[in-house]
């Protein structure tokens, strides 16, 4: 039984080949996603591979429950002495899109209001939300006190 190939409107070797503006257009926006990309990347690595430091004297006086948002070259960090005494610092910028963290102290936790995401108040686990990771840890050092603000949510 033989097919009579010259009624169909398009030849298969017509259909496999594939234009130059489409093929030039198709290369051009996979080496520009992957060069965005690699510098995203470079980026990220670059502000989060920075740790904040808080300044320890600057927090030493917190009240238990209380929480001290402090500007840092690096950014804002949130600093809380928790109800055991000990004090805890994180980056105060949500891991999913970057909105400032608040201590609630009625619920003993971090929470990101702009997409209802919780951290646990002593490692800046996440506890719900959308968020994949956890909120950076700051560090405590030796240094000129800096200025902050109490804050009470």
């Amino acid at each position: 039984m033989s097919e009579n190939t010259d009624s169909f409107p398009a030849a298969l070797a017509a259909e496999r080949k594939i234009a130059r503006r489409s093929f030039l257009l198709a290369f051009g926006g996979t080496l520009l996603a992957v060069f965005g990309a690699k510098r995203l990347v470079r980026f990220w690595e670059a502000h989060r591979t920075q740790p904040l430091a808080l300044p320890a004297d600057g927090v030493a006086h917190l009240p238990r429950g209380a929480a001290l948002a402090v500007k840092v070259p690096a950014g804002e960090a949130l600093a809380v002495r928790l109800d055991d005494g000990a004090l805890v610092a994180f980056d105060r910028r949500c891991p999913h899109l970057g909105c400032p963290v608040v201590w609630a102290a009625e619920r003993h936790r971090f929470e990101c209001p702009c997409h209802h995401a919780a951290f646990d108040a002593r490692t800046g686990a996440v506890l719900f939300g959308p968020p994949k990771r956890g909120l950076e840890p700051a560090s405590l050092i030796d240094s000129p006190a800096l200025t902050g603000k109490e804050i009470s949510t």
